[in-house]
């Protein structure tokens, strides 16, 4: 009996001193964090970071936290937020948002509010920090801009894991949300006389994205990864009456900018070509040979009111069947990568 009861003695003692061990090397590497942004020219401070958790947890609280970064205009605030992991996992992690956060931009400051903000992060356990899969959920957020406009949703999830069997960098990235609310200074644009619900009934993206490297704890602090090329098996978004989806793959051209092509179809067509208008997206002098063109697409198929088309980003252009609509949207910044 004594000898079990040492044995129970030294385990416990064995554990408290992990336990003390991994709860100062999570303080100090949050500490450390902060003092290697200060170094890289970032404003980087932290009222307080206080670990709880004993004996099964390693729950790091941030209280008073501010971020930004002179050289991109991007800012975040929060009064409280959380790193939470199993003292046995400390590759898991929960990150917990507060309520109520900051976040500023080149453009604007926004106050973003929620009741539910977390996210399951699992990173490879080496050094490196390279994320493998995470999860993030959203409920009932609003976005609120400095002149009051309001926008938000009422459910998301994002959700993010490295493809199996694929070259590093390369991830499957879903996202699904729910009665996103844009800002009313957007629907107005958008809107004709109020005749589209307020809110985009829901949104859902399926793609496999090649970054030019892997996320890790390197390329978040100084070099973001960019897209090499993107395969979307599932895209579409359905608002009021309107609806539409794609699918399709691109990948970036020598100038960084998107080659490839979305076969695109969508239902009540011309209502989107005319809401492209009214928004300034399309001029009024393409909006008539836009439905001309796909007006004639569309009859081919049977249903004028629901068109499938190709979207094609070739040298630079962008075209939605045989009609030129803009320029091809960059991918890649670093040209001739």
């Amino acid at each position: 009996m004594r000898i079990l009861l040492a044995i129970i003695i030294l385990a416990a003692l064995g554990w408290s001193g992990y336990w003390y061990w991994s709860a100062k090397s999570r303080e100090s590497a949050l500490a450390g964090w902060l003092e290697e942004r200060r170094a890289a020219g970032w404003i980087a401070s932290a009222d307080d970071i206080t670990i709880n958790g004993f004996p099964n947890r390693i729950d790091a609280i941030v209280t008073g936290l501010e971020l930004a970064d002179p050289n991109s205009g991007w800012a975040w605030s929060a009064d409280r937020f959380e790193i939470l992991s199993l003292s046995y996992k400390p590759h898991h992690l929960i990150a917990v948002w507060p309520g109520e956060q900051t976040i500023s931009t080149p453009f604007e400051t926004l106050r973003l509010s929620s009741n539910n903000f977390r996210g399951s992060l699992i990173f490879e356990p080496n050094t490196t920090l390279a994320l493998d899969r995470a999860t993030l959920e959203l409920d009932a957020v609003t976005l609120t801009g400095s002149n009051g406009d309001a926008g938000g949703l009422k459910h998301a999830i994002l959700a993010i894991r490295q493809t199996e069997g694929a070259d590093p960098g390369t991830y499957d990235i879903a996202f699904d949300a729910s009665d996103l609310r844009l800002a009313k200074s957007l629907t107005d644009r958008f809107s004709a006389d109020g005749d589209l619900p307020t809110a985009i009934g829901t949104v859902k993206m399926d793609t496999t994205v090649t970054f030019d490297k892997k996320w890790n704890r390197e390329t978040f602090e100084t070099d973001m990864p960019e897209i090499d090329a993107l395969s979307i098996a599932e895209l579409s978004a359905t608002w009021g009456e309107l609806d539409i989806r794609g699918r399709g793959d691109l990948k970036a051209d020598s100038s960084g900018l998107a080659d490839g092509e979305i076969r695109l179809r969508a239902r009540n067509w011309e209502e989107m070509i005319d809401m492209a208008e009214r928004s300034g997206a399309i001029s009024s002098s393409l909006s008539g040979p836009m439905k001309t063109g796909l007006g004639l697409i569309a009859t081919l198929s049977g249903d004028s009111n629901s068109l499938r088309a190709p979207l094609t980003f070739e040298d630079g252009e962008t075209r939605l069947g045989p009609i030129r609509v803009g320029k091809a949207p960059r991918l890649h910044r670093t040209p001739g990568y």
